[in-house]
């Protein structure tokens, strides 16, 4: 196995990404606080505790992972030096993608538009606002 590596994101909530993670099909365990979540951890290394958490084998991962909100309000992904690459590809970005989408679907409803979605072959998705 391997240890435990921080990845600084500029993702701003753990409810953004609990809702982004939910539209990629992924279901997290969130912190009991006071107690708090750790991740497994391995021979060569200690878990590392974190706020939300995956299981092994999401994402394609090797290693658990998961987010863990700093004293500052940031978000880092911490997890397993193997995955450190392939999540940054596999899930960060289609996680960013997702994100995006909710937010642009809630400024439309916001702003009192529906929305219509479109979802191309490519994977590409297309939102359509229309005034209610």
């Amino acid at each position: 196995m391997s240890r435990y590596v921080q990845v600084k994101t500029e993702l701003r909530s753990l409810a953004e990404v609990e809702e982004g993670l939910a539209a990629l099909g992924l279901r997290p365990t969130r912190a009991d606080y006071p107690r708090g979540l750790s991740l497994a951890g391995s021979i060569e290394c200690a878990g590392e505790p974190v706020d939300l958490r995956l299981p092994a084998g999401s994402a394609g991962s090797v290693e658990d992972f998961g987010w863990r909100v700093g004293t500052d309000g940031t978000l880092t992904l911490v997890c397993g030096e193997p995955d450190r690459e392939h999540l940054d590809s596999a899930l960060l970005a289609p996680l960013r993608a997702a994100i995006a989408a909710n937010q642009a679907r809630a400024a439309a409803k916001a702003a009192g538009l529906e929305v219509e979605e479109e979802l191309d072959v490519d994977g590409t998705l297309r939102l359509k606002l229309r005034r209610s």
